[in-house]
């Protein structure tokens, strides 16, 4: 019987190897370069012939050749592979696999586009749902619907990133506390900008008054979802999510993009007395969305902010009479020394809770060697509603 193993010479050590595979071929190479290959299978041991130039056949993946005999089971196992040029397959991908999807970037102008496709849209069609149906509650749900999907849509379109279009992570509790002060802002900076326009334009704040006479015909829950809820959801999916998306990509500096955000938030809202104040709430959460990128915290603040103005309306609709649109210096100027006054601290501890937040850090609240920057970022302000009350006090009209 055949002994199933190689006595190899090298430096004077006996090496064996052997292999009880079905139909393998195990490769041994020695220091000389030479190689040996052995074939067992159930019926015994066969050994692999060389080829013509007296050099063992070498197997070089897709580059070689290789020739397999038939199993002993009686399966045919026989793969060829021919000799390929590289210059063939150079810069040429492999078969069979996908190219992976690439993240694109939100552009200004494209997000400008689509914005005001939006609004044309949401302007030509508002109502069409109350004439089908009768229904003013489900023509507010459908017209806030519309924002969210059209701009998931976009976003699919456009090949973005949902999560950075969308960003959003667990809140903190610090970030909560500093986004309900910010409400707080926006309630005393709304009844500031109200009075001051009951003081110049007193015609054209009625008029807007009398058109939305009514929309508030539902139960408070109802009108709490329609009307601060789903906001919260699809109107910020537009503005801090897709907008924001566009003006960071186009605008470098904070301010900018601060300021470009309020005065769109303020537009959507049409009316064209009324946009300071959306203008104001525009610019607050998109600081917001920078500061923490997380929009849950821009929806907190839009949610808390209707949701605020909503419960205030229905309870003073049944202690007003009658409202009154016009105001008298000596409103304006108690307006700004009682509700303007305190705006400039309550923005600065806002913002700092929200930036204590974010940063591993946590910041002082007057941080050493800025204490004159902060002062005077609080005190500069202040001074100035101060002055504008005092003087609106003086004045007798």
């Amino acid at each position: 019987m055949q002994n199933n193993s190689f006595n190899l010479n090298h430096s004077g050590d006996d090496r064996s190897r052997q292999d009880y595979l079905y139909g393998d071929r195990n490769r041994q190479d020695d220091s000389s370069g030479s190689r040996y290959q052995q074939e067992n299978d159930l019926s015994g041991s066969r050994s692999r012939q060389d080829d013509p130039s007296g050099s063992r056949s070498r197997q070089n993946g897709s580059f070689g050749s290789r020739n397999w005999e038939n199993d002993p089971r009686g399966n045919e196992n026989r793969y060829e592979h021919e000799w390929v040029p590289y210059e063939s397959i150079s810069g040429t991908a492999p078969r069979g696999l996908k190219k992976p999807r690439t993240k694109r970037e939100l552009k200004f102008w494209q997000c400008l586009v689509f914005f005001i496709c939006m609004m044309a849209v949401w302007i030509f069609t508002n109502g069409w749902v109350y004439l089908l149906t009768g229904n003013m509650d489900l023509d507010s749900f459908a017209m806030e619907l519309e924002f969210v999907v059209a701009s998931v849509l976009f976003v699919f379109f456009m090949r973005a990133d949902p999560k950075e279009v969308f960003p959003l992570h667990k809140p903190r509790m610090s970030a909560v506390f500093g986004v309900l002060i910010l409400v707080v802002v926006g309630y005393l900076a709304a009844d500031v900008v109200t009075i001051l326009e009951m003081f110049f334009v007193p015609h054209a704040l009625q008029s807007i008054d009398e058109g939305l006479a009514g929309t508030y015909s539902s139960s408070l829950p109802v009108e709490l979802f329609l009307t601060a809820f789903m906001p919260a959801v699809c109107e910020e999916a537009l503005h801090r999510g897709v907008l924001v998306s566009g003006l960071r990509t186009s605008f470098r500096k904070r301010w900018q993009i601060i300021l470009v955000g309020g005065v769109l938030f303020g537009v959507f809202h049409i009316y064209p007395v009324r946009w300071w104040i959306p203008g104001i709430l525009g610019a607050l959460m998109t600081w917001v969305i920078l500061e923490t990128d997380n929009i849950f915290y821009t929806s907190l603040l839009h949610f808390c902010y209707n949701g605020l103005l909503v419960v205030i309306s229905f309870l003073a609709s049944d202690t007003t009479a009658q409202a009154s649109y016009t105001a008298s210096s000596q409103m304006v100027g108690v307006s700004l020394l009682f509700y303007g006054i305190p705006i400039p601290i309550l923005i600065y501890t806002g913002c700092w809770l929200i930036r204590r937040s974010v940063t591993w850090k946590k910041p002082a609240f007057i941080e050493p060697g800025l204490e004159e920057k902060r002062l005077a970022q609080i005190l500069v302000p202040t001074g100035v509603i101060l002055l504008t009350g005092i003087l609106f006090l003086l004045i007798r009209r």
